[in-house]
């Protein structure tokens, strides 16, 4: 779906610009470390943050193209109509735990709005958003991925 290859190309592109910038900083901090004799905390505390964000974009991503770790091998041996069974179970199950940490996710970004990080005084709620925002991203993703194997698996019966 055009759609969703756009969607995919910006979540990609922005878990390798937070890669990038964890990048950045831990050479930075390294460097100011050791030519400088000066620690930069924030940076420090930045790509951690980075890095957060990066993998749940990351895992997004993953949900499209299958590429989490899955028991294919248990689900190619299954008759066909109980691999749609295993299938929708799948889901459902991988539906439900996304749908928990979306709505976890956002209550404690909400919360945590009101905390300043310690060396960036950015509101700590900024990278608890991570989890909903990567999670609704897996969502659209895991339907979508659903879809597909359906589909493909009704056609070859």
């Amino acid at each position: 779906m055009r759609q969703l290859d756009w969607l995919e190309t910006l979540v990609k592109g922005f878990a390798g610009l937070f890669l990038f910038l964890v990048f950045a900083m831990v050479t930075a901090q390294v460097a100011s470390r050791y030519l400088l004799d000066f620690s930069l905390a924030a940076a420090s505390e930045l790509s951690i943050y980075c890095m957060i964000w990066s993998v749940f974009l990351g895992a997004a991503v993953a949900f499209r193209s299958n590429s989490h770790i899955a028991m294919d091998i248990v689900r190619a041996k299954l008759p066909a109509r109980l691999a749609r069974v295993v299938t929708l179970i799948t889901f459902v199950l991988l539906a439900g735990f996304l749908i928990l940490l979306i709505v976890q996710g956002y209550d404690l970004a909400q919360r945590a709005m009101r905390q300043l990080s310690s060396a960036s005084g950015l509101p700590v709620g900024y990278v608890s958003m991570a989890i909903p925002v990567g999670s609704v991203l897996a969502m659209v993703f895991l339907i979508e991925s659903t879809v597909q194997t359906l589909r493909q698996e009704q056609d070859h019966d």
